[in-house]
């Protein structure tokens, strides 16, 4: 049986692998794709897909409150409330997806008549992809009583496994054959997905047993109620966090219409801190379980050591890869898109750079607070944080432009998560402020050193790729002596680490 921490390692390990080969996939497969589809194609591509993505928002946080509620029932022994929240869920999500299924014929009815250049003869398309969406939403609780279990892994591996194989491998095959096109691409989706489904349901079956006697009618009003009241919650905090991440360019084409690139540069400043920001972010949003779990039996204590134990991981992760990205990030900027605007791309990034990494320091608390069931307070933040954004960046952005908009991203993004949320936790689960703070201290004093240390090397000529990787592993290696030397945790992690590797090679020796 795995434990705890390992768990929590494979689905660290998982989400950021899944991640990184869907970045790196998408840079490989996006340019087959256009030049199969040609530019104008693949703009009625993503059209549809655009369309589509809303579906998939029906969820509503349905998914987080069957989580967190059998998480909870689980951790009791609850077996029967274990299956009240599944069947009230699996009830709740068919539903859903027949409303989604409702849609889909909306949308293949309408969008064809809206965009008649683009998607004239492409119904067929567009109910394909609503399919898809259709029996992703229809089998979400199998996915969910994985996760409730800390099974982040076992799902994240299949959905590698599926995308390896159909965004990839397929789609280059299609492409470079000359054979892709609309309802190819569709079909492919459709086949990603179907076969995750059964590769989920299947290791559901395995690791949670009671998924195998899913009964929709067996659901409970009152269990109904307490997802929904969950689900709206979260779907709050999901939607101002869309705001929040997506508002910019909406306001920079509004006030800026006249500069159509400034949208382009803009996202290409904030691209690497988005990616840094979802990875590391996977460290504290996979802990949500076992905070349900703690909460449900009473274990404080646990908690609060889980939370620092956690928040000291996370905060070192985020301090190496925001500092490298603050000191290679403009090299790796010029390398990768040598366009003459790409300076004001720079500016953008080293802008934002530190309120994301105060921002990343406080997802395990937002964990810890979601397994709590302690969501009013987040709620209320993230909605004050979304509106403080949209009026600083209108209020910047005459005077200041895209640059104007940065700041006004980034100060209510530094504000809300540095001071407003220690003081939720404070408010919320009695960690005082300054308990929060100090437990942040080793991570901010080794990237203070680390800045200090290898600072310089941002004004040297890094006008190669493999000079751009020396450097980087160059900073590695100093990160990892100021570990050693600085956080007693960290040197007695690495010590026992190798240890036991010498220990296992003496015994094979033998």
């Amino acid at each position: 049986m795995l434990s705890e921490r390992r768990k929590h390692l494979l689905n660290v390990v998982a989400g950021q692998a899944n991640m990184a080969i869907f970045t790196g996939g998408s840079l490989v497969v996006t340019p087959a794709v256009i030049a199969a589809l040609t530019d104008t194609r693949y703009g009625g591509w993503l059209l549809i897909n655009s369309f589509i993505g809303y579906l998939r928002m029906l969820d509503l946080g349905t998914s987080a409150g069957t989580v967190k509620y059998g998480a909870g029932a689980h951790a009791r022994g609850d077996q029967a409330d274990v299956r009240r929240v599944l069947d009230t869920s699996m009830a709740m999500f068919l539903g859903i997806a027949g409303l989604a299924a409702v849609a889909t014929l909306i949308l293949a009815l309408v969008l064809p008549v809206a965009f008649p250049t683009m998607l004239a003869n492409e119904r067929m398309t567009i109910v394909i992809l609503g399919s898809a969406a259709v029996l992703d939403l229809a089998f979400r609780p199998f996915s969910a009583s994985l996760r409730m279990r800390s099974f982040y892994f076992v799902h994240d591996s299949m959905e590698t496994i599926c995308y390896c194989v159909f965004k990839l491998g397929l789609v280059l095959y299609f492409a470079y054959s000359k054979e892709l096109d609309y309802r190819i691409l569709a079909l492919l989706t459709l086949g990603e997905y179907s076969t995750r489904i059964v590769l989920v349901v299947i290791c559901s079956w395995f690791v949670a047993p009671y998924a195998r006697r899913l009964n929709p009618f067996h659901a409970q009003r009152a269990m109904v109620k307490k997802l929904a009241t969950m689900g709206a919650a979260v779907s709050v905090i999901m939607v101002s966090d869309i705001v929040r991440f997506q508002l910019d360019a909406t306001v920079i084409g509004a006030f800026m219409p006249e500069s159509p690139v400034s949208i382009s540069i803009f996202g290409i400043g904030t691209r690497l801190l988005a990616i840094a920001y979802a990875a590391i972010g996977v460290i504290g949003n996979v802990l949500a379980p076992r905070f349900s779990e703690m909460a449900e039996t009473g274990d404080r204590e646990g908690m609060i050591g889980l939370l620092k134990r956690q928040s000291l991981a996370q905060g070192m992760v985020a301090s190496f890869v925001l500092v490298t990205t603050a000191i290679l990030g403009p090299h790796f900027l010029r390398l990768w898109l040598p366009e003459p605007w790409i300076n004001d791309s720079i500016k953008i990034l080293l802008i934002l750079l530190p309120s994301y990494y105060v921002a990343l320091l406080a997802t395990p608390g937002q964990a810890l607070l979601f397994g709590g069931g302690k969501l009013r307070g987040l709620v209320t933040l993230n909605i004050a944080e979304a509106l403080v954004n949209l009026v600083l960046s209108i209020a910047l952005v005459h005077s200041l432009g895209i640059f104007g908009v940065a700041i006004g991203t980034a100060i209510p993004l530094a504000v809300f998560r540095g001071v407003v949320f220690p003081w939720l936790m404070s408010r919320d689960f009695g960690f005082s402020i300054a308990s929060y703070w100090r437990m942040h201290v080793p991570a901010l004093s080794v990237g203070a050193a680390l800045v200090v240390l290898v600072g310089g090397v941002a004004w040297l000529p890094i006008d190669t790729w493999p000079r751009l990787v020396g450097a980087g592993l160059g900073i590695l290696v100093v990160f990892l002596g100021l570990v050693l030397a600085f956080v007693p945790d960290g040197r007695t992690w690495i010590v026992a680490r190798l240890r036991r590797r010498g220990a296992a090679a003496a015994a094979a020796k033998q």
